[in-house]
C-alpha cells in the first residue's frame, strides 16, 4: 500500500514510516475498495453483471484511484454493451496509471476492431429509434427493430428487456420468456429481466381443458339408453344375434356422436396450434430476411461513411480525445499551470461527448475561467516570460488572455510589444493602433500613441 502523501510504501503501523502522516483511516478505506472490489469479481465470474457494476461503483466511491475496479468495472460494462461507459472507465485508468496498466490492451482492442464498434454504434441508433416507435404505438415496428438490434449486438441488455416488455404488452409471454431467458444467459443477476419472468410466470401454466354443455347434456343421453335387465332368461340364438347387433349399432352410434367429434375436434386444434406455431416462426424468419436484406442493403454507404463516424471515439475530435484533454487541463489546474490550463481547455469539445462525469468536470473548470482571476495568473505568467526575452512564447501566452478577456488592454499593447521585439514592426502597429483606437482611458495609451504617430 502506498502512502497517499510521500508516495512511499506503508508499513505495518498506523504512520507513514517516511513522513509521518496518519494513515490509519486512508488504510480502512483502501481495504473497503479493495473488499468491495473482490465482491464484484466474485460476481462477475458468476456472470452477475448488475451485482458486480454495483460492487465496482462502491468500489469507486472510497478509492478513485482503484484502477483494477475501475478496468473491470469497464469490462462489465462492455459485456453489457454499454460501450461507452466502457470506454470511459478504461480512458480515466489510463490517466490515473499511465505504465503498465491492462486498459491500454482494452482501448487498442476496441479501436483496432472499427467494424464491430460501427456496428455496435449502429445498433444503439436503431434501439433509439425502436424505443420512440414503442412510445408512440408503433410496437409492431419496434418488435421488428429490435429483433435486429439483438442481431447487430447479442449482448445488449437494454434490447432484450424492452423487447421483453413489448411482447408482455401484446400477450406473447412464450416469446417474452425466451428473450427473458437468453438475456439471463448474459446478466444472471439483472433485476429487471427477474421481476418480467415473475410477472409472466403464472401466465404461461397451460389451461384446464372445460367440457362444453353440448358434450355433457350427449353423455348423459347415452348413460340413458343403457337398459338395465329386471330379470334374466335363457338366451336364445336370435336374441343374441339381437342382442349383439344393437350392441353394435349402439357403439356406432356412440363413436359416431360421441367419440368421433370430440377426437376431430382434438385433431383439428392439433393442427391449428401447430400452424399457428409454423406461421409465427416463418413470420419470425421473414423478419429476419427483411432485416439481413435491409442492412445488405445499406452496408456499401456505411462503409463509406464509416471512417467519419470513428472519428467521434477515435478521431481528433472524437470522445477519448476530448476526454484526454479535459484530464490535461485537469492536471494544469492542479499544477497552478494556468497559461497551459487557459490553451487546453479551449481546445475541449463538450459537445462530442455525451457524459454527465465529463459535463460536471468541464463546468467547474469553465466558471474558474470565467470568474476573471485567471486572466491576470495568465498574463502574470506572460510577463514572466517576456522580461526573460522569450517572445514567441509571450505572445502566445498574451493571445490565451485576449481569448478568455478581448478587452484585457495590457495583454494587446504587450502582444505588440512582442511583435515589435521580433521584428514584424507591422503587426505590431496594428496592435498600438487598437490601443490608440478602442482604449483613450489606458495607462498604455501613451505608449502606444507614442509607436504609432
Amino acid at each position: 500500500m502506498i502512502c497517499y502523501k510521500c508516495g512511499s510504501v506503508l508499513g505495518s503501523g498506523r504512520l507513514c514510516l517516511r513522513c509521518g502522516a496518519d494513515v490509519s483511516v486512508y488504510k480502512k478505506i483502501v481495504r473497503l475498495s479493495n473488499g468491495y472490489y473482490n465482491a464484484g469479481l466474485e460476481k462477475a465470474r458468476v456472470r452477475d453483471l448488475t451485482g458486480a457494476a454495483e460492487a465496482l461503483n462502491r468500489s469507486l466511491q472510497f478509492d478513485k484511484k482503484n484502477t483494477q475496479a475501475r478496468n473491470l468495472l469497464g469490462l462489465v460494462y462492455y459485456e453489457m454493451g454499454e460501450i461507452v461507459e466502457a470506454l470511459s472507465q478504461w480512458v480515466i485508468s489510463k490517466n490515473l496509471q499511465p505504465k503498465n496498466n491492462p486498459a491500454d490492451g482494452y482501448l487498442e482492442r476496441v479501436q483496432g476492431e472499427k467494424a464491430d464498434l460501427e456496428r455496435m454504434n449502429q445498433a444503439v441508433k436503431k434501439f433509439n429509434q425502436a424505443l420512440d416507435n414503442a412510445r408512440h404505438d408503433s410496437e409492431d415496428l419496434a418488435v421488428i427493430q429490435l429483433r435486429g438490434v439483438i442481431g447487430q449486438h447479442p449482448r445488449y441488455l437494454k434490447a432484450y428487456q424492452l423487447l421483453s416488455l413489448l411482447y408482455i404488452h401484446q400477450g406473447e409471454y412464450s416469446k417474452a420468456n425466451r428473450i427473458l431467458k437468453r438475456a439471463l444467459q448474459i446478466d444472471k443477476g439483472n433485476t429487471y429481466c427477474q421481476k418480467y419472468q415473475r410477472e409472466i410466470r403464472g401466465k404461461l401454466s397451460k389451461p384446464i381443458k372445460q367440457v362444453s354443455y353440448q358434450e355433457q347434456q350427449m353423455a348423459q343421453q347415452a348413460a340413458e339408453d343403457v337398459i338395465v335387465p329386471t330379470y334374466r332368461e335363457r338366451p336364445r340364438v336370435l336374441q343374441l344375434l339381437l342382442g349383439l347387433v344393437t350392441g353394435v349399432v349402439v357403439c356406432g352410434c356412440a363413436y359416431i356422436f360421441l367419440i368421433a367429434p370430440t377426437q376431430a375436434r382434438e385433431t383439428s386444434n392439433r393442427w391449428n396450434q401447430t400452424a399457428i406455431t409454423y406461421n409465427e416462426q416463418i413470420e419470425e424468419r421473414d423478419s429476419e430476411i427483411s432485416t439481413l436484406n435491409s442492412t445488405v442493403s445499406q452496408l456499401q454507404s456505411e462503409m463509406e461513411t464509416m471512417q467519419n463516424q470513428m472519428d467521434q471515439f477515435t478521431g481528433e475530435n472524437g470522445t477519448i480525445t476530448n476526454y484526454d484533454r479535459l484530464l490535461e487541463a485537469v492536471n494544469y489546474y492542479q499544477n497552478s499551470d494556468w497559461a497551459n490550463l487557459a490553451t487546453s481547455f479551449a481546445s475541449v469539445q463538450p459537445e462530442q461527448v455525451d457524459s454527465a462525469a465529463f459535463g460536471t468536470i468541464y463546468n467547474f473548470l469553465q466558471d474558474f475561467i470565467n470568474s476573471g482571476g485567471i486572466v491576470d495568473n495568465i498574463f502574470q505568467s506572460g510577463m514572466d516570460l517576456f522580461d526573460n526575452s522569450q517572445f514567441p512564447e509571450a505572445r502566445a501566452v498574451f493571445e490565451s488572455c485576449l481569448e478568455l478577456d478581448p478587452q484585457y488592454d495590457a495583454a494587446i499593447y504587450y502582444i505588440g510589444l512582442c511583435y515589435e521585439a521580433s521584428g514584424d514592426d507591422t503587426t505590431a502597429a496594428t496592435y498600438f493602433q487598437r490601443i490608440v483606437d478602442e482604449f483613450p482611458q489606458s495607462e498604455y495609451y501613451q505608449r502606444a500613441y507614442s509607436r504609432v504617430s
